[in-house]
């Protein structure tokens, strides 16, 4: 079930999303009415049914919703939120021009957790639609509100169940990250400009693909790492939860332009995570360039797990349909459970010839892949470089591309 809020800026609606949907709520750099830049889509589930609540950028007129008529339509209902106390002309015009167009349109009076706010809640009733006087900050009455979309939602046929995973898109500003996005979707779903910082917060969006559902975060473009401005503060925190959650990491890099100490400092920040490498604007790339990109990217960020390279045109929608695919298999590969491991790391050992005696190999977690080798050295302690050759020999065995991976070693 798809539920949309709209109403003027500043009236909670990210407050009530992020309880919704259970993302940490940060402090907001002050004397910042609204911060949302673009419309947010998150998903959580109540007694089995799975809600997708989307957050709007602020509507400041009955003209603002006429400029989201789709939006709108596609909802199954359409929570329309206001503080009771600061009820205006404004309020009213959005009411009348989106009951024109939402299939199911509901008053959330939002901050009334004292009994005046209740009382001036309670004239809402007038305009002939159902009201629900809630605090989200202060998690009152959103358990009533829920029940009654419950409500709404058992009338509909429960959906198939579909393969899920979450994907962080990342980058420098203005590399094509909402590009890519709008691409993918095949719409225009996320603002794009040549000017940096369009983008200034984690903005998430489900796309539904043939293979199973994707729910995408489109990421603010990462700065210098000393840039201590309050919004930037703001766009990391948020950044490294949905990094933490995130299934898989889409990590873009202009291709026009040469790679730089920011990219670097990105590739750091994902390192633990699956991921892989997108080469944007290869359309405006000389050949020799790309592939000489092609060539050394897998030298140059040596530290990241050994990730596939895309070259792709976000613009031009070239190459993204490959890209989408390998989210999929990279969450696959992600949660593998070797086979043979034991005996398989044996035989590495043995054909590396590392002065090593292994006992035993077990793969004790998933998701990054774990496993713990129990050895006996022969000759010379482990060094650093055996770990890393083993590693290398390690994925080129099982076929684990942009996968990390743990390997602990235990001297006995």
């Amino acid at each position: 079930m798809k539920i949309i809020f709209i109403g003027k800026p500043g009236v909670g609606k990210t407050t009530l999303f992020s309880r919704l949907t259970k993302r940490k709520t940060y402090s907001r750099p002050e004397d910042t009415e609204s911060l949302t830049s673009d419309n947010q889509t998150g998903v959580f589930e109540r007694d089995g049914k799975t809600f997708f609540p989307v957050d709007t950028v602020g509507l400041i007129n009955g003209q603002a919703v006429r400029e989201n008529i789709p939006l709108l339509k596609s909802a199954d209902i359409v929570f329309f939120m206001c503080d009771p106390a600061d009820f205006s002309a404004a309020d009213e015009e959005i009411i009348i021009e989106a009951r024109k167009f939402a299939p199911l349109l509901w008053i959330v009076a939002n901050k009334s957790e004292s009994s005046d706010a209740c009382d001036e809640a309670s004239e809402l009733y007038g305009y002939g639609l159902p009201v629900f006087p809630i605090s989200a900050l202060h998690k009152q009455g959103i358990d009533e509100l829920l029940d009654a979309a419950e409500e709404v939602a058992a009338k509909e046929a429960a959906p198939a169940a579909e393969e899920n995973v979450s994907c962080l898109v990342v980058g420098a500003p203005n590399v094509g990250k909402s590009t890519f996005l709008n691409g993918v979707l095949g719409a225009r779903r996320f603002k794009t400009s040549p000017i940096p910082g369009t983008t200034n917060e984690i903005v998430g969006e489900i796309c539904k693909t043939e293979d199973g559902i994707i729910k995408f975060y489109d990421s603010a473009g990462i700065f210098r790492r000393y840039k201590k401005e309050e919004l930037r503060v703001y766009n990391m925190s948020l950044f490294n939860d949905a990094l933490h959650s995130a299934d898989t990491v889409c990590f873009i890099i202009d291709a026009s332009k040469l790679l730089t100490q920011k990219d670097l400092r990105i590739a750091a920040m994902i390192k633990h995570k699956p991921c892989f490498l997108l080469f944007n604007k290869s359309d405006i790339t000389p050949l020799s360039k790309r592939r000489m990109f092609l060539r050394s990217a897998r030298e140059t960020f040596a530290f990241l797990p050994v990730p596939k390279v895309f070259m792709i045109s976000a613009a031009k929608r070239k190459g993204i349909s490959k890209a989408v695919q390998e989210i999929f298999l990279l969450k696959k590969r992600s949660a593998v459970k070797f086979a043979g491991l034991d005996r398989r790391v044996k035989k590495i050992i043995e054909e590396s010839r590392l002065h090593l005696f292994i006992l035993t190999a077990k793969q004790v977690s998933f998701s990054p892949p774990t496993i713990l080798i129990k050895y006996r050295s022969k000759r010379k302690e482990l060094t650093v470089q055996d770990q890393r050759c083993f590693e290398r020999l390690f994925r080129e065995s099982y076929e684990l591309e942009g996968v990390p991976v743990k390997i602990k070693w235990q001297k006995l």
